[in-house]
């Protein structure tokens, strides 16, 4: 179960440097896109800007303090905060686009849940003892978990 949950802890590392890198690459578009999704127009540009570097630093935080368990804590609230945001929107008949990876013209969907809900449980086993995890067999379940998440980013976008 070690070699599993860093493996986790790797994965979703990478998909929160892929999403924090992407949203600084839109840049000031990320703002409206904030603003459509729910956030209220005053504090919009505040996330907007805030948004992409906490996704990098709970991603880098990963593979940087690797022996703690804090970072995937971190990052769990994270994804369970974007998750929530989606329910949100689509509880409340909101299909709008999603800045999830930065400029989408995808709406939220039920799909979107199920993606969001994949990356949860991934930071979930992350949050996991790494102690005693093998070479060999972190890198096979990085490479299973990975293919697993690029499916469902595709699967469910």
């Amino acid at each position: 179960m070690a070699s599993l949950a860093l493996a986790a802890r790797i994965v979703v590392a990478v998909a929160l440097i892929v999403a924090g890198v992407q949203k600084l690459r839109i840049g000031r578009s990320l703002r409206p896109q904030v603003a459509a999704f729910g956030v209220p127009a005053g504090v919009a540009p505040v996330v907007a800007v805030t948004l992409p570097l906490v996704e990098l630093a709970a991603g880098l935080s990963l593979l940087v303090f690797v022996r703690s368990s804090v970072p995937a804590w971190v990052a769990l609230g994270l994804l369970a905060l974007f998750t929530g945001a989606v329910a949100a929107n689509l509880a409340s008949g909101r299909h709008v686009p999603c800045p999830c990876f930065g400029t989408s013209v995808t709406e939220v969907s039920p799909g979107t849940l199920a993606r969001n809900g994949w990356l949860v449980a991934l930071a979930v086993v992350g949050t996991g003892s790494i102690t005693g995890a093998a070479v060999g067999a972190v890198i096979l379940w990085t490479f299973v978990l990975a293919l697993a998440t690029l499916i469902a980013l595709r699967f469910f976008s």
